[in-house]
């Protein structure tokens, strides 16, 4: 006949039974998926931020030690191919200079978008599809 309310869960009984129960005890339930869900949820984003975070230091690290070593060794091959370029008279030390130094400037140029390349594109890609699939089931057991 009719089970106590306490045995089980909502999910657990049969259609007839769940005719039977009061309307405190669905909404207990539903109170207590909500918020199970609300906390695997959670779980899910923290570990998500925490992977994508440790991967943005480690790609920023990166970019820092290959930008310094790129402005010191820009730096010096500039220096050398400005005295070189005037000491050969082949152009005047200041264009020697800007040539240099749009030399430079394509090779940030090219670093840049190199790291630009790493970042994180679609961020907590796996929590936001869990949200939309729970919400979707949500709806759909609504309506």
């Amino acid at each position: 006949m009719h089970q106590p309310e306490s045995e089980g869960t909502v999910a657990q009984r049969p259609d007839a039974q769940l005719q039977d129960l009061s309307v405190k005890t669905l909404v207990t339930e539903i109170a207590q998926k909500a918020s199970l869900l609300v906390r695997t949820e959670v779980a899910l984003a923290k570990a998500e931020v925490k992977e994508q975070l440790h991967a943005e230091v480690r790609m920023a690290s990166g970019l820092g030690v290959a930008g310094v070593c790129a402005l010191l060794t820009l730096a010096l091959l500039l220096v050398a191919g400005v005295f070189a370029l005037a000491e050969a008279q082949l152009v005047r030390g200041s264009v020697a200079a800007l040539l240099v130094a749009l030399a430079v400037l394509l090779i940030g140029t090219v670093a840049g978008l190199l790291g630009w390349r790493r970042r994180v594109r679609e961020p907590l890609p796996a929590t936001r599809r869990s949200v939309e699939e729970n919400l979707r089931w949500a709806k759909e057991r609504m309506a």
